[in-house]
């Protein structure tokens, strides 16, 4: 490496302001309800949520142990991320909002680079004073491995007495406990984190939107690639380079989770569908999932080749106004089960056989379904202000296919703000 001389020339480096997604409020409320003194977050999506720390050597998961947020209940003990210091340059350009603690060993290729770095040596660019700075900092606080940077945390930080931490990888928390002593209780840390996660701050909503954007233009891409002898891979592949184009990642094997034609509409088998070659008159749901930045975008809408029938028609048209039903008694306070059943009265109402009819409604974060608790997914839920809700309503034919709508909004007080801009129409074509 060459000898850096001096940083006059450079222009210094200015640091991304941190972004916090966690809502402190239901967050103190929640852990005090559960008498805890902290949370642990391990796993990617919570550890991105508590602290914004979503490097490749965490979402590659190098190995784990790797990094965790440890959140804590009380007043005047740091929130902390610990990771490695490998990732110690990520951590000047995506900088978190809580304080930083590093660990690692002095036979590693890193360490050992870091070394010549905090003595001068290495190329002279923006990065090379402010990665000098942060190393010789770090220093009296690191710690060889994971573990002893968590048990040096919770020794010097967390009160002295009897502790009771939520853990969201409970075999982590497992092996905290037999290193700190039996004053440690450990607590599964699933339930806590997904209720506080429920409600979205005005960070979140904002990826949700961009999120949202991605998905819909793949949606329109997978819509347009809908053609007359041609097959149904070559919609998903039209889906894929979209949400890459965007900037996204689509969710499972391929993104979609659709069914074509009458068989189709019934078989989610995906071999035996992408062999298929699209026929005019038939149907073709594109239901669309895909990531942005760890949230997670979820769209719905139906093609058909050529123009549709009467029949499909009549069933696309009670899909929408159950649809608007739904969305229109949307607020703060209504119960899913009550919105479900007003969508499903207007099925009742028409003609349509009623056991071809679904409509769900499910909240949409960092989880597809981000339901606060296992007893939501089954029961229900109570609409909360700035929870993000997906509204979803499909209805399968045997001999007119399939027929789905699925809307991404925000609760709010009153009302909602509906996030998605699909038109509410059947995407006709060739």
């Amino acid at each position: 490496m060459a000898q850096a001389e001096s940083y006059e020339d450079i222009v210094p480096f200015v640091p991304p302001e941190p972004v916090c997604f966690v809502n402190h409020d239901r967050a103190k409320s929640i852990m005090a309800e559960d008498n805890l003194d902290a949370l642990f977050a391990s796993e990617d999506a919570n550890l991105y949520y508590l602290s914004g720390h979503a490097p490749d050597s965490v979402l590659a998961h190098f190995y784990e142990p790797w990094a965790c947020a440890i959140y804590p209940g009380h007043d005047g003990i740091p929130p902390t991320l610990i990771t490695g210091e490998y990732d110690m340059t990520y951590c000047l350009t995506h900088p978190t909002w809580m304080e930083a603690r590093y660990y690692g060993t002095e036979w590693t290729a890193i360490s050992t680079m870091l070394k010549k770095v905090h003595g001068g040596l290495g190329l002279g660019t923006e990065l090379h004073k402010p990665l000098q700075d942060l190393y010789e900092s770090s220093l009296p606080r690191r710690k060889a491995t994971y573990f002893d940077a968590v048990v040096d945390y919770i020794e010097t930080e967390m009160p002295k007495g009897n502790l009771r931490i939520a853990f969201d990888d409970l075999r982590m928390g497992k092996e905290v406990q037999e290193k700190i002593g039996s004053r440690l209780e450990v607590f599964d840390g699933k339930r806590p984190f997904r209720r506080i996660r429920l409600v979205k701050t005005d960070p979140e909503i904002e990826i949700l939107k961009q999120g949202m954007v991605v998905n819909e233009n793949a949606v329109r891409a997978a819509g347009a690639a809908v053609k007359e002898g041609h097959s149904c891979m070559e919609m998903v592949n039209a889906y894929r380079d979209a949400v890459q184009r965007g900037g996204g990642k689509w969710l499972g094997e391929r993104g979609m989770l659709f069914g074509a034609g009458p068989d189709g509409a019934f078989v989610l088998d995906h071999d035996y569908t992408e062999r298929m070659t699209f026929q005019r008159g038939q149907s073709v749901i594109l239901d669309c999932i895909c990531l942005y930045r760890l949230y997670h975008a979820d769209s719905a809408r139906t093609a058909c080749v050529g123009e549709p029938s009467d029949y499909q028609k009549k069933m696309h048209d009670v899909v929408k106004e159950s649809i608007a039903a739904g969305e229109n008694a949307l607020k703060s306070g209504m119960h899913s089960a009550e919105l479900e059943r007003i969508g499903m009265e207007v099925f009742e109402k028409s003609d349509l056989p009623t056991e071809g009819a679904t409509v769900i409604y499910h909240p949409i974060g960092l989880n597809v379904f981000d339901f606060a608790t296992p007893e939501e997914a089954s029961n229900g839920w109570v609409m909360e202000t700035n929870t993000m809700v997906n509204f979803e309503v499909f209805y399968r034919h045997p001999e007119h296919g399939g027929m789905h709508m699925e809307d991404t909004t925000r609760v709010t007080e009153t009302g909602l703000e509906r996030f998605t801009t699909l038109p509410h129409e059947i995407i006709v074509s060739g």
